[in-house]
């Protein structure tokens, strides 16, 4: 099946419209941002202007990524390979 005979035209034809919208929006922000900016803040400002556009990002429908556990799995302090002490047994 085509997504063009499920979807009407003027459906596509509207998100792409706001996709166009948001990355157009998302430019003259970025581009204000760095034109305001002293040449010696750059470094600093860079790094948020780049979690703002990630956060951005998410509007986008391949944006999102996988629906998976965000957290990581927590890491053990010592591995008893690496020279953690064992425990007596018993």
């Amino acid at each position: 099946m085509d997504l063009a005979s499920v979807v009407p035209a003027c459906v596509l034809l509207a998100a792409l419209a706001v996709i166009v919208v948001l990355l157009a929006v998302v430019a003259i922000v970025a581009r204000a941002v760095v034109a305001k900016a002293r040449p010696q803040d750059l470094p600093h400002i860079l790094p948020g202007l780049g979690q703002v556009l990630a956060a951005l990002a998410l509007f986008l429908p391949w944006g999102r990524g996988t629906r998976g556990p965000t957290v990581a799995p927590p890491v053990p302090m010592r591995s008893e390979r690496r020279g953690g002490r064992r425990q007596p047994r018993g």
